[in-house]
């Protein structure tokens, strides 16, 4: 069960960075904190709509993950999904696109 708590932590810190009482850093870290507490699912139809919407290929995902082109095809075939660091990557990719992570 999700604990809420992390979430409204997370929405009360970004009022105070928007006024400037909260680091760029530390927002981070509580951004980094909410994101470990949500599960991430990653279909095989999601991970391709990331890849078109960022305009690259399977090649320069993989290169960007750190993951062999195999896996990437794999994902995209649901034979295999993205888990741990691989899967917070394509996370923040689809949510704030790929200059987030690059």
């Amino acid at each position: 069960m999700k604990d809420e708590r992390i979430d409204r932590v997370q929405v009360m810190a970004r009022r105070f960075h928007e006024k400037g009482a909260v680091s760029q850093i530390t927002m981070r870290k509580i951004d980094a904190l909410a994101l470990h507490d949500k599960p991430i699912e990653m279909t095989a139809s999601r991970i391709k709509e990331i890849r078109l919407k960022a305009h690259i290929s399977q090649g320069v995902l993989a290169s960007v993950l750190a993951m062999s082109i195999e896996s990437i095809q794999k994902w995209e075939q649901g034979k295999s999904q993205p888990n741990g660091a691989a899967a917070r990557l394509l996370y923040l990719i689809d949510k704030k696109g790929l200059e987030s992570i690059l």
